[in-house]
């Protein structure tokens, strides 16, 4: 994505870690680096999301959560082929199968 665009990751598990939120500017390159591990909840992102105005988002995701609160911008969800045909919600929003 860093080859196309700016954005801002925010990491979460059951919670957003909000001294973990950075922006990945375009043409920057990262390594990649798992910060939190505890459980899953989309319910936190939405509202970090919700609470600071963006203009979408993408979760990166299994897809094995509750649903969670509405977006107030546009939502999509990229996900294994287990996420994408077996979700632990439905939703109307764009899930985007990554194959591997």
């Amino acid at each position: 994505l860093a080859k196309y665009a700016e954005f801002v990751v925010v990491p979460f598990d059951t919670l957003v870690d909000e001294s973990l939120v950075f922006t990945w500017k375009k043409g920057e390159k990262r390594n990649w680096e798992r910060v939190l591990n505890g459980g899953t909840d989309f319910t936190p992102p939405t509202q970090y999301v919700n609470d600071n105005k963006f203009d979408g988002h993408i979760v990166l995701t299994d897809m094995c959560a509750a649903k969670p609160i509405p977006s107030k911008c546009k939502r999509m969800w990229m996900t294994n082929s287990y996420g994408a045909t077996q979700p632990c919600f439905k939703t109307n929003e764009k899930v985007l199968e990554i194959i591997s």
